[in-house]
């Protein structure tokens, strides 16, 4: 069965998302280990109100969509 250039689309913001919430986990759960002393769940717990804010999901989708249509746009020229 083969995919349609939207599925896959949604499929690597999907995946970009990911590994940015991922990343950004690995960043609070560091610096709350560092600073606070608190442990892994106290850090779950801050990553998950920042993950879920609508302002933190829509900035990121919005750089997502904007870096995929520039490299769309520029194509095969690099």
């Amino acid at each position: 069965m083969p995919i349609t250039p939207l599925l896959k689309r949604a499929t690597d913001v999907a995946i970009i998302l990911a590994v940015s919430a991922a990343i950004a986990f690995l960043l609070i759960a560091g610096s709350n280990s560092l600073v606070a002393k608190t442990g892994v769940w106290k850090s779950y717990a801050v990553w998950l109100g920042f993950i879920s804010r609508p302002d933190i999901i829509v900035t990121s989708l919005l750089a997502i969509i904007v870096t995929m249509a520039v490299s769309n746009y520029h194509g095969d020229k690099r």
